[in-house]
């Protein structure tokens, strides 16, 4: 079924504030985390509150627009276990919102013949049983003549992977969890969190405390916390926007989402959710924050693009259009799922680190169980806080 954007209803929410309000759970940031985490706690019956400074789906942070890549392929074996769990997560979210939110459509990592990376992709998509194919030059031009590669390049297809959408994904949770009775309140920012056995958020329409607080604020997570200003580096990526004049050969159906291990580090998608191939090259990636970040796309990163599109994929014209995100990166590349280390009733949520979306609905579940004092077998050590912001 194919998606087009503004296909649901915004979720808006007519309550406001008292002075003093009180919840069992408060999530802050209605983003991909926070609005799994408000979901999986009011499915379980719990009282929740979530609470976003903008509207639900704006562009000003990480989980926004029409496409994200899912994909299998992580070198890390607990990475790739991870997106094999979250895969089953994203077919029970489906089947309790009755609306597609995974597309297959394959997927390729591309690059030179002998890449390092692209041994590694292959050896962890066949220990987890994906049956990934290896396409040499010739077979991959037969298979996919949209491409015009190097003699010497192949690629590693696989074939779960496949798109999951922010735009539609967080208006499905915010429905979800308004149906189980979570309070959603936009235009709402936090502005001090107050640790304690009842921590406390002063927010811009009054103090709110609760039994536990989650906070998932992204890009504003080092402000909210200040523990972790040094852990966390934001930074700003950005998306070209090609349409081609024979918009078939790119439809997600002959197109999959690709990969390049090469000087571009380039990712993309078929023209899905948007009439575009969606295409991102990691050249450079300012840093940034939150409350101080650009909406212009670097020059170099621009020019980067265009050339990798002249190159490779010809038959696409220029572009016409460019957006950005931020990206909040741990180190190592690594989630942080993990209690405040002055508040046990705080849990601490950036999984994202460029690769985090992929893994929403099981993220949810993660962080609910946190929550409410579980031990779930995904939450993995590695999630933990460094020592030096603990």
């Amino acid at each position: 079924m194919p998606f087009r954007l503004g296909s649901l209803k915004p979720v808006r929410s007519a309550f406001r504030l008292r002075t003093v309000k009180h919840v069992q759970h408060l999530v802050i940031g209605a983003g991909a985390a926070g609005s799994a985490a408000a979901y999986q706690l009011a499915r379980r019956g719990q009282e929740v509150m979530l609470i976003e400074q903008f509207s639900l789906g704006h562009d000003k942070g990480s989980s926004f627009g029409p496409s994200r890549i899912f994909r299998l392929a992580y070198p890390e074996p607990d990475y790739a276990g991870l997106a094999q769990a979250a895969l089953a997560s994203w077919q029970l979210l489906e089947r309790a919102s009755g609306q597609p939110l995974y597309w297959r459509t394959g997927g390729l990592d591309l690059g030179p013949a002998g890449t390092p990376s692209l041994e590694e992709v292959y050896s962890s998509l066949s220990a987890l049983g994906a049956a990934p194919e290896r396409l040499g030059h010739r077979a991959l031009s037969r298979r996919f003549p949209q491409w015009r590669l190097p003699p010497d390049w192949e690629a590693v297809y696989s074939p779960e992977a496949g798109i999951v959408s922010p735009q539609l994904t967080l208006r499905v949770l915010a429905e979800l969890a308004r149906s189980h009775g979570a309070q959603i309140l936009e235009g709402v920012v936090a502005l001090e969190i107050e640790p304690g056995q009842r921590p406390a958020v002063n927010t811009s329409a009054g103090t709110i405390t609760c039994d536990h607080l989650i906070v998932a604020a992204g890009a504003w997570l080092p402000r909210l916390v200040p523990e972790l200003a040094s852990l966390l580096s934001v930074t700003l990526a950005a998306s070209s926007f090609y349409r081609p004049t024979d918009s078939a050969p790119f439809q997600p159906q002959n197109f999959p989402v690709f990969i390049t291990h090469d000087e571009f580090q380039a990712y993309g998608f078929p023209a899905f959710g948007v009439p575009e191939v969606k295409v991102g090259v990691d050249v450079l990636r300012p840093v940034t924050s939150g409350d101080g970040r650009s909406f212009e796309v670097p020059e170099q990163v621009a020019q980067a693009s265009d050339t990798f599109m002249r190159r490779f994929l010809p038959q696409i014209g220029e572009a016409t259009a460019r957006s950005t995100c931020l990206i909040t990166r741990a180190p190592g590349g690594d989630f942080v799922i993990a209690a405040h280390p002055a508040c046990e009733q705080i849990t601490l949520a950036s999984p994202c680190s460029g690769h985090g979306f992929k893994f929403t609905p099981l993220l949810g579940e993660l962080l609910a169980a946190q929550a409410l004092g579980e031990r779930h077998p995904w939450q993995l050590p590695r999630f933990a806080l460094p020592a030096q912001a603990t």
